[in-house]
């Protein structure tokens, strides 16, 4: 199994030799974070996938109260569909990208419980430029 986890979906995934997320699908289609840096390295894709997926719903949300407003008689169940796919999309990206913003605070927390608990410490640590974006602010 590899140490590595994907950018957008989270899997575990082995590396390219160049250091990328090999190809892999998520029920169904291909995951947009293959070919991408693990999340352990970089997380510039998960920041511009959450970007886009964010534009397309304002797009679609943009798209659908235009024709509301023009008083249209049918609207394209499509649209209405696709608008909130990407609502949900839009939802567990950031969830994701919150979540993994605030991995260093995590860790610092569950390390102090699991020593308090055990005396010993097994999480995982967040990556070195989480660590030290954090600490720039």
């Amino acid at each position: 199994m590899s140490d590595f986890r994907c950018q957008i979906c989270g899997r575990r995934k082995a590396l390219r030799k160049d250091g990328t997320v090999v190809h892999h699908c998520v029920g169904g289609p291909r995951c947009p974070g293959s070919g991408y840096p693990p999340i352990e390295h970089d997380d510039a894709r998960l920041i511009a996938h959450a970007a886009a997926i964010e534009r397309a719903f304002r797009k679609a949300c943009a798209a659908v109260q235009r024709l509301e407003e023009q008083r249209v008689n049918r609207i394209d169940p499509a649209l209405i569909i696709r608008r909130g796919l990407l609502a949900g999309q839009s939802l567990r990206i950031d969830r994701r990208l919150r979540r993994h913003r605030d991995w260093p605070e995590r860790y610092r927390r569950s390390i102090a419980r699991q020593m308090e608990r055990h005396g010993y410490a097994w999480a995982e640590p967040p990556p070195a430029y989480l660590v030290e974006r954090g600490e720039a602010l």
